[in-house]
């Protein structure tokens, strides 16, 4: 696999960061649960400190509860404007008192940086520094419910000398820190973002950042793309004279211009995540270093606003971390992204809320139902966030996981029944590591800026994404994210099975991969308008599936319309969400029209297509599913050792409707891939269970098993072995012939005996 490499050959951040292919020493290992546990452990912690709460005269009993309640790490937020309080004047004591209190219960420390908070002398010293959005409001720096203290969003990212500034903050802040026996590993980001300001709505008139620093850094980034000014005319499909000319992306709908800008800014944020792990590295190197992310499931964090792409930092990081509950987003994210590191969870927010809405009362089966999922899915450690609730500001008094007052509330018992329960198991749990998916879903962040430009939205992708995943996952079948670099490179490994959601815009190298992926003996499911934008080109395809896939596959796109423009009878038309540009054509029409759409599969079974509509032809193909009579609009083919399913639509969209035929196209692909659900797991109602493993020497040691409905679920897994369930005792024996009765809401986590 090639890795990718960030140099600067001057001092860190006063030149600009590039790519590379080669490996970088000492970042982007792969850590290995073999190495030293005591230095990858199995997490079990809370968040404590982000100053100036909780008051020190809470310091010494909350440290001797924890110890209590057997957590074996502690996470501190060290944050610029508490720690720098004028240009040459720091203050780092609570840190070294809190990492002193932290040796003395034997609890080891997590040092978080946040830069989100400005000092209040930067600004003076460079008033050119702060953010600008598209419509050029100038973003003052100011307090949030999150960052009580002042100083956000911070600066530009692309500013040198605020650069500058944070390289000495954080060298002043290793150093003096280093030397800590309780300091563990070092989180050099908190959830990285382009800027709060814009996370959410998406608001093409709220992106930053459009500063001059901004401005230049992005020509010279184009410069460095393109070469010649020509060749990024060609692909823009303008005229400049000079590279003085080029004009900033405002608007996404001239596509190929604001992908790049976009592109740009994603790279601005790779850069300084690898700057700041290169320097903890290069001054501390035996801790670990890492940053952790809300991952992008483009809802909130996304390729538009926020700029992280997963794939890409996890690269840096001794081991991958991320804020998350439980699901078929998050953990999937994250372990897809990772591609082995070891994951932590490392902000659990199941007790979140606010001042308006206190948090919830969370039992044992609630902890159960959010953290057991994702010990199956790979994750090797949970922190809470955060130990006392908070009193400042709009998330006071939620978040705790004890109360006000340093008491227990349901939560501290649910905690210290779980760690008891699986502490002796721990041990076990890092050294057994889940299947390797053989599923994968594509998912990349050129294509979902490209939709954001298209919709003004992400909803469309969101919905069509969540179809697939949501399937997959309450049906116990493995599977993996692929990112749009990782096809490009032809890096997806051992996938049989690839999914494709919406894929309308490719670059010429991924539509090659995915010719030769198929060729080679993988079977796809694709979607309506495969490739049907060039991002190579700049240039909406002539021909569908695009990118040279119509001649690669045999398969046309014969005509194409919105799913509005379908006569339907009543009863079968569905309006929500359809697209603004649609809404005036439906409120003319005729017809019965809408955004879902039954298809009618040639096994009589209904699919449910939702938005986009294509009537297909080709060679040797097989008919699978008519809209109406004689207009067919799926078919599968045969392509040398490969299979493609293409259905002219948006499946996963239409699962919101009802996934059964969605799930059946899904089994039918697996069957043709020879890929089987987890253990072979049936349920007697589909969509109500997850099953997962984790092996460790080609043994299967752990199963997590969920019943997701209200109901009895009758089961039957296939395998070899007996297995205890740690929390309910129940006795599991694999074998195909048995059928066990699990009850309503069941969660537990099985362990070899």
């Amino acid at each position: 696999m090639k890795r990718r490499k960030f140099i600067n050959h001057s001092a860190f951040g006063t030149a600009a960061l590039f790519w590379t292919t080669d490996a970088l020493p000492g970042i982007g290992k792969t850590s290995s649960m073999n190495e030293d546990k005591n230095k990858y452990p199995f997490l079990w912690g809370t968040a404590y400190y982000r100053s100036p709460i909780p008051e020190e005269e809470f310091w010494e009993e909350d440290f001797n509860k924890m110890r209590e309640m057997g957590f074996n790490s502690v996470k501190f937020l060290v944050q610029w404007r508490w720690s720098h309080i004028k240009e040459d004047e720091f203050y780092l004591e609570d840190f070294k008192k809190l990492l002193k209190l932290a040796e003395k219960y034997s609890i080891r420390v997590t040092l978080n940086n946040l830069f989100d908070v400005s000092p209040h002398w930067l600004f003076d010293k460079y008033p050119d520094a702060r953010q600008v959005m598209n419509n050029g409001h100038v973003i003052q720096p100011y307090a949030v419910g999150h960052r009580n203290i002042g100083g956000h969003p911070g600066p530009c990212y692309n500013h040198p000398g605020a650069r500058n500034e944070r390289i000495k903050f954080l060298t002043h802040i290793v150093k003096q820190l280093k030397d800590y026996p309780a300091l563990h590993m070092w989180d050099i980001w908190n959830e990285p973002e382009l800027s709060f300001s814009q996370r959410s709505p998406i608001d093409a008139e709220k992106l930053v950042c459009y500063c001059p620093n901004c401005e230049k850094k992005f020509k010279e980034w184009l410069e460095k793309k393109y070469a010649a000014l020509s060749i990024l005319n060609e692909r823009w499909g303008r005229n400049y004279p000079d590279w003085a000319h080029v004009e900033m992306p405002r608007t996404s709908k001239t596509y190929l211009d604001f992908i790049d800008w976009r592109e740009f800014h994603i790279q601005t944020i790779t850069n300084e995540a690898a700057w700041r792990i290169m320097l903890v590295k290069e001054l501390d190197p035996k801790r670990v270093a890492f940053l952790h992310v809300v991952p992008n499931t483009m809802n909130p964090f996304n390729a538009i606003t926020t700029c992280t792409d997963d794939f890409v930092v996890a690269e840096l990081c001794d081991v991958f971390a991320a804020t998350m509950n439980a699901g078929p987003l998050f953990a999937p994210q994250v372990v897809s992204a990772a591609r082995g590191k070891i994951c932590y969870n490392v902000e659990i927010h199941i007790n979140g809320g606010s001042t308006g809405s206190h948090q919830k009362v969370v039992d044992l089966q609630a902890l159960l139902l959010n953290l057991v999922p994702q010990i199956g899915l790979g994750i090797k450690g949970f922190v809470f966030w955060q130990f006392r609730p908070e009193v400042l500001g709009a998330e006071s008094p939620a978040w705790g996981v004890v109360n006000l007052d340093g008491s227990d509330r349901e939560i501290t018992r649910a905690a210290r029944a779980f760690w008891k329960t699986i502490q002796p198991y721990t041990s076990a749990l890092l050294e057994a590591m889940p299947e390797t998916p053989t599923i994968g879903i594509w998912k990349s962040r050129k294509n979902e800026i490209f939709h954001y430009c298209m919709d003004n939205s992400l909803n469309n992708l969101i919905e069509n994404v969540y179809g697939y995943t949501n399937t997959l996952y309450t049906n116990s079948y493995a599977y993996r994210y692929v990112s749009g670099d990782m096809l490009e490179n032809e890096e997806i490994g051992d996938v049989k099975l690839l999914i494709m959601p919406s894929a309308y815009y490719l670059t010429q190298p991924e539509a090659d991969a995915l010719a030769k992926w198929v060729k080679a003996g993988g079977v796809l499911i694709a979607e309506a308008h495969l490739g049907g934008y060039s991002g190579s080109t700049g240039r909406h395809s002539r021909s569908i599936p695009g990118c040279g896939l119509q001649d690669a596959f045999g398969i046309k796109e014969e005509l194409t319309t919105d799913a509005v423009h379908l006569k339907m009878k009543k009863g079968l038309a569905y309006a929500e969400n359809i697209h603004a540009d649609t809404k005036k054509a439906k409120e003319s029409a005729s017809s019965t029209s809408g955004k879902f759409y039954p298809i009618r599969q040639i096994n009589g079974k209904y699919i449910w297509g939702a938005s986009r509509y294509a009537e297909l032809s080709g060679k040797n193909i097989t008919i699978e599913g008519y809209f109406e009579k004689d207009k067919c609009c799926a078919v599968s083919k045969t392509v040398e050792k490969g299979y493609v399913y293409y259905y002219a639509s948006r499946l996963g969209s239409g699962a919101t409707i009802n996934n059964e035929g969605l799930l059946s196209l899904i089994e039918r692909a697996c069957i043709k891939a020879g890929i089987k659900k987890t253990l072979g797991a049936t349920a007697s109602e589909n969509n109500k269970l997850r099953v997962d493993v984790l092996r460790h020497e080609a043994k299967v040691r752990f199963i997590t098993i969920q019943n997701m409905s209200a109901g009895k679920l009758s089961v039957s897994l296939y395998g070899e072995g007996t297995y205890k369930g740690l929390f309910t005792g129940m006795k599991l024996m694999l074998d195909s012939k048995i059928k066990f009765e699990l009850p309503p809401e069941f969660i537990d986590l099985f362990v070899r005996v």
